[in-house]
């Protein structure tokens, strides 16, 4: 009996003291599960939200390179009718005439095109020229080895002799579509009397081969827009960055580097991340995990579902405003662009037909009225364009007063002269401006269709443009078909379209 009291009481003993039975294990068991799950979900908030601001910044950096390189395109553009004509050659390159480089040739780059900085840039780095919007300064001097200028002249050199071809007389330079401008113009930055710059250089050279360009180096057109808060401004329109800047330092998100290399400055802006949008929601679910685990998990995926589909349509807007045209809101050349390269990838199984038009008298505009007012006449045209053209294409503005239009709808001649007609009867219409006046604007086209006219890109794109060339020779306010091209009788052509 005492034997058995002992083992009794030992066995009292032993449960009382311990008190760590299995509802304690459990507790403990859940307490270490529910800690690791919040802080592995902590720890997924922390990953989640550093990968979604690195994807952020990332497409932020790339959308603004993308748009300066849309704005060096854009100058080059400008340009290339005066760089590729016989008459710079022969009043620049052959035999300087002052009266033409002051009344024509600086007088269009400013007042048609607004290229604020311009200069002339000779064999062996001499500046020929120098203006500021209209006012040239034609004293020649020999540029600093080190001088961004010469180094921009030098680099827009190198692509003349990558393109360089002969021909009677001397040389010329291989046709290059406006659309692949690149390979013939230089893109960089400069300092030039204290500022930044976006520059364009290109060469002045022939095209109808009445002149030849003699053996050595060409003459260089260098164009330049200060990166100033007015073009920070203009940049600003389309990207809307929180505080968009530029300054001298180099300590900005994207930095701005001369040709040779050297640091000129950064730009800066107040970066979104959209990765600060998570904590609200992970830290309440975190809480609720402690008690509903399984619940906390479901609101969590759910959540970064919703957080992607965030990112993709702030990609999705960020995209598109990198392929549209500030001042009208058209496509502009780089989606265009892309566009028509998969129509030509396409064209198998789906012909189309390419609009090249500019409008007529628009200078008129500009001179009479100022350029706020031919931006009125641009932004009324491409509304009176997407009307007439409606679901049938996609219409473009590739800079100034040019615009493109791709036809995937419509392509036989007698639909596409009706749609002519039309858009030369819309745009032609009086146009009322803000402040009251009238004006009034035309248009001339080129049409070119494909296969017809060509198979690729590049070839329909210029067809559409020899077209618009001779639609403007033969009297302006006309459309003129690529078919006709060869026509013995071009007149008789025109009138037919």
């Amino acid at each position: 009996m005492a034997q058995s009291g002992s083992v009794s009481q030992f066995q009292s003993d032993g449960g009382a003291p311990g008190g760590f039975g299995l509802p304690a294990l459990v507790r403990l068991f859940a307490f270490v599960l529910i800690t690791l799950s919040a802080l592995s979900l902590l720890f997924i908030g922390y990953i989640a939200s550093r990968k979604a601001d690195e994807i952020a910044v990332d497409k932020q950096l790339v959308l603004l390179e993308n748009v300066l390189r849309d704005r060096h395109g854009l100058l080059a553009r400008d340009q290339l009718g005066l760089a590729r004509w016989d008459r710079s050659v022969k009043y620049i390159t052959l035999k300087f005439r002052p009266s033409y480089v002051v009344e024509e040739f600086v007088s269009s780059l400013w007042y048609d095109f607004g290229h604020e900085r311009s200069f002339l840039v000779g064999p062996g780095g001499r500046l020929l020229m120098s203006a500021w919007q209209d006012d040239v300064d034609l004293t020649a001097r020999d540029l600093d080895a080190k001088d961004d200028l010469k180094a921009i002249a030098d680099l827009a050199i190198e692509r003349h002799h990558a393109h360089r071809i002969t021909i009677e007389g001397g040389y010329g330079q291989k046709p290059v579509p406006a659309s692949e401008i690149h390979q013939v113009a230089a893109f960089g930055y400069a300092e030039i009397d204290g500022e930044v710059m976006l520059t364009t250089a290109m060469a002045i050279v022939p095209d109808d081969g009445e002149v030849a360009l003699p053996e050595g180096d060409p003459v260089i057109l260098i164009s330049a827009r200060p990166i100033n808060a007015e073009f920070v401004g203009d940049l600003n329109g389309q990207l809307e960055y929180a505080d968009l800047k530029f300054a001298r330092n180099g300590d900005g998100l994207l930095k701005i580097k001369s040709v040779d290399g050297q640091p000129l400055g950064s730009f800066n802006w107040d970066l979104y991340r959209p990765g600060a949008e998570i904590w609200p929601v992970v830290v309440p679910a975190v809480m609720l995990l402690c008690g509903l685990l399984l619940a906390a998990s479901f609101v969590l995926g759910r959540y970064i579902s919703r957080l992607s589909i965030r990112l993709e349509d702030s990609e999705r807007r960020n995209r598109d405003l990198a392929h549209r045209d500030a001042l009208s809101g058209l496509a502009n050349r780089l989606f265009f662009e892309k566009a028509l390269n998969d129509a030509a990838d396409r064209l198998a199984q789906a012909p189309f037909a390419v609009i090249a038009s500019d409008l007529d008298r628009f200078k008129l505009v500009n001179d009479s009225h100022g350029h706020a007012a031919g931006d009125e006449v641009i932004r009324t045209v491409a509304e009176r364009l997407k009307d007439a053209v409606g679901e049938t294409g996609l219409v473009g503005r590739v800079g100034g007063d040019e615009f493109l239009i791709l036809l995937t709808a419509a392509r036989d001649r007698a639909r596409l002269a009706a749609l002519a007609r039309r858009i030369i009867a819309s745009v032609s219409d009086p146009i009322t401006l803000s402040t009251g006046a009238v004006v009034d604007v035309g248009i001339s086209l080129g049409i070119a269709t494909a296969p017809e006219n060509g198979a690729s890109a590049r070839v329909i794109m210029s067809m559409a443009d020899r077209a618009l060339y001779a639609s403007k020779e033969t009297g302006r306010g006309r459309v003129f078909f690529a078919e006709d091209l060869e026509a013995p009788n071009v007149g008789a052509a025109v009138d037919a379209a």
